[in-house]
Parts: structure tokens; sequence; C-alpha cells
């Protein structure tokens, strides 16, 4: 009887490790890859699409309750774009459209009359598309090129820098490109 009570045990115990491990790896980013999702490329032609052009300047595979979804971020003219597609089946399923930049004008530039002393457009925090060289799809790619592995997030800041996060081996390292020259930088110090 105690032989058989340990065996019980012993497959229970067994048993309840795989499910957790089975839990954890499809939960986690790098789960994503593995599934049937749209490529990187196809959503943001979809969100490009939807905007009817414009530049990529945010991107991220992100898990949305039990579903994957891109959640994309698009400036085209004086147009900001947030956008969250499905990743299984490329459907939009929110599109949000406001004002470039108008989070960042609460009161930053008023002096003590409440005056704005710069016009929005002559801001030193807004992106000019014209300026960008190096597209989204050719910064990722550069990156790619220095740190194989698979793109969790990107965004491309206010000094025209692609961020890159890019998760190789468990560790998430950032990969920065100059969306003007194609320059790289690695931070491998980067261990999250």
């Amino acid at each position: 009887m105690k032989k058989l009570t340990k065996i019980i045990a012993g497959t229970v115990l067994v048993c309840g490790i795989g499910v957790g491990t089975y839990t954890y790896v499809e939960n986690t980013p790098s789960a994503f890859a593995a599934k049937n999702v749209i490529s990187e490329k196809q959503a943001k032609d979809i969100a490009l699409e939807k905007t009817k052009g414009g530049t990529v300047t945010e991107m991220e595979l992100d898990r949305d309750g039990l579903k994957d979804k891109y959640e994309i971020e698009v400036l085209n003219g004086d147009k900001e774009y947030d956008l969250d597609i499905v990743a299984e089946t490329g459907k939009v399923s929110k599109v949000e459209e406001g004002m470039k930049d108008q989070d960042d004008n609460d009161n930053d530039d008023d002096n003590d009359n409440g005056v704005d002393e710069k016009e929005s457009s002559e801001r030193d925090d807004q992106i000019d598309p014209s300026k960008i060289k190096i597209t989204a799809e050719q910064a990722q790619s550069i990156a790619l090129k220095k740190v194989s592995g698979t793109v969790k997030e990107m965004s491309l800041d206010d000094d025209y820098v692609y961020e890159f996060e890019i998760q190789k081996n468990g560790k998430d390292i950032d990969v920065n490109v100059d969306a003007v020259t194609g320059e790289v930088i690695v931070d491998q110090n980067d261990n999250d």
C-alpha cells in the first residue's frame, strides 16, 4: 500500500510540474513567435493601410487576455494613430486618432500669462517624417543582423532613433538604430 501511495504521489508531482511548465511557456513573449500569427510586416501593412500611409513609430506584440495583438502607433502628417491588430486574424480591433503630440502640449511652453510662446510645429520633441531615411523594416533588419532573436518591442523616439527590445536566450537586449544614418548601438549590459 505504501508503494502504491508513493507511485501515485510521484505521478501527481511530475504531472503538476509538466502543467506548470506548459503554462509558463505558453504565456511568455517568445511563445508568440511559435504560434500562428501574422508577421510584423503584415501588421505594419494593415496599420498603414488603415491610416492611409504614415510612419510606424512604435510596435509591440502583446497579449490581451487570451489573445495576442500588435499594438502599433503611426504618425501621419499632423495626426497620430494608436491601433490594435489581432495577431491571429489581422483584424483591426482598435483605432484611436489624435493630433500629433497632443499629450505633450499640456502647458509645457506656457509663460506666466498662459500664452503659448512657441507654435507646436517648432517643438523639439516632434518627429518630422521627411528626416527619416531608414524605414522601420530596414531598421529591424539591421538590428536583427547585430543581435539575432525575437523582437519584443520597437519604437521611434524623437531623436530619430529606432529602439528595439530583442529577446535572445531568455535575455532582453536593447538595440538602437539611427533612423537617419542606420548606425547601430547594442546595449549588452541589459539583462532584465
